[in-house]
């Protein structure tokens, strides 16, 4: 048999033209690939709120107490809150211009990092990526507000998986064999055994081990009214100034992008005496109600009175619940929150010439966002000799001389 050099020639000029066109599309498509999922890890910071927080890092590997707060935690590292602490960590953009969400530690709860990336070139069309398992308590997340590119959280937990991408307030509980996932503000996905559910604000739902999503399901709703301030205040909304002296400034009021949400502004400078704040009335009967709570985002910048006062009664941001007792009597219940403390026993932590604050005001860090969640309300109502029979109002307020204070995710969930 004879060899065909033309026969030849011809088979390596094809293969040669084919590996040519193969490479022409491959190692661009490749490498564009490449480029739009290349990524950088995000910054992170981990602050203790109260009691006790322990931080395994992959580097160490043995629990370390988190003392005020740690910075750019990796993935792998294990998050652990006991009975009554809690803890909460903002994940930041790589160049630290912009938070792009937080996640509220419970107590009791034990919570892994999992994978906190941004894309690292901005052409690329991916979003930040936020990703965590929770093995066993309760958190709360929320994605940041005015990102210029999307936030995508997922939360696994050993029954599901729920992934945000909106905006909003989510609340997330492992108990047992059950996983409890509750929607306040946005949108969120539940995943599980191939089945997908949707919730939306106030909504809820439950999933069991080895079980898909039960269902939509309802019982909890915020009674408050644009409690997120996504409209102007005039919806829903009264403003109020008090002053002492009329030749200085009252204070203002503005809803403002305050570190990755939508707050409340409060903000005054004077000598004198001055009160600013919104109030809401709600005239709501709740006689049949189970339970009642109140949760809310601060952020304290200024104050000048430590302690909020001699009286306990100025403080950068204060909430004050007006209601009807089943005698028919008007009542009050009182929070106060500050950052500036003294040790000086004739500056109260509580406000004294108020006719119901039987709860010390919360001391909260300087300049970062804390997350308050109240006791259940009914019972502290009955407990005090004062049941609840009808709410009237809700007001939230700066008092003092000079403050500066942010408020945000306001609700107050009941099960009636």
């Amino acid at each position: 048999m004879h060899n065909n050099p033309q026969r030849t020639a011809w088979t390596v000029l094809i293969i040669a033209f084919a590996l040519f066109l193969s490479l022409a599309i491959t190692v661009p498509f490749g490498v564009r690939i490449i480029l739009l999922n290349s990524t950088r890890e995000q910054n992170n910071n981990l602050a203790l709120s109260s009691g006790s927080v322990y931080v395994t890092r992959p580097t160490v590997g043995v629990p370390e107490a988190l003392f005020g707060s740690m910075e750019n935690l990796t993935y792998g590292t294990y998050i652990e809150t006991e009975n009554a602490s809690r803890s909460g960590i903002s994940f930041i953009n790589p160049d630290k211009t912009e938070i792009l969400g937080n996640v509220q530690f419970y107590g009791d709860t034990e919570a892994q990092l999992l994978s906190h990336t941004t894309p690292r070139f901005k052409f690329s069309d991916r979003p930040h990526n936020i990703t965590l398992m929770l093995s066993r308590g309760r958190l709360r997340a929320s994605v940041a507000v005015g990102v210029e590119r999307p936030v995508t959280m997922v939360i696994h937990t050993p029954h599901a998986e729920i992934t945000i991408q909106r905006p909003g307030s989510y609340s997330v509980e492992v108990i047992d064999n059950q996983s409890l996932i509750s929607v306040r503000e946005g949108i969120a996905t539940v995943s599980a055994q191939y089945k997908n559910l949707r919730l939306t604000k106030d909504e809820r739902t439950t999933v069991n081990t080895g079980e898909p999503p039960a269902g939509i399901l309802f019982g909890e709703r915020n009674i408050i009214d644009n409690g997120s301030f996504s409209r102007p205040l005039s919806d829903n909304w009264t403003t109020y100034q008090n002053r002492q002296d009329a030749n200085e400034s009252a204070g203002s009021i503005d809803i403002e992008l305050h570190n990755g949400r939508t707050a409340l502004h409060f903000l005054r400078r004077g000598l004198h005496w001055a009160e600013t704040g919104i109030r809401q009335d709600l005239g709501l009967d709740v006689r049949d109600y189970q339970t009642l709570r109140l949760h809310l985002a601060t952020w304290l910048d200024f104050q000048d009175l430590r302690n909020c006062g001699s009286l306990g009664s100025e403080c950068p941001l204060m909430v004050r619940i007006e209601y009807q007792d089943t005698s028919g009597n008007k009542q009050e219940w009182l929070q106060g929150f500050y950052y500036l403390s003294s040790d000086n026993q004739a500056l109260p932590k509580r406000c004294v010439t108020c006719s119901a604050s039987a709860a010390d005001h919360v001391k909260v860090q300087h300049g970062r966002w804390h997350l308050y969640d109240s006791p259940e309300l009914m019972n502290v109502f009955s407990q005090s000799g004062r049941p609840a029979a009808i709410i009237e109002s809700i007001s939230f307020y700066a008092s003092g001389h000079n403050f500066e204070s942010y408020l945000a995710e306001v609700e107050l969930q009941a099960i009636e």
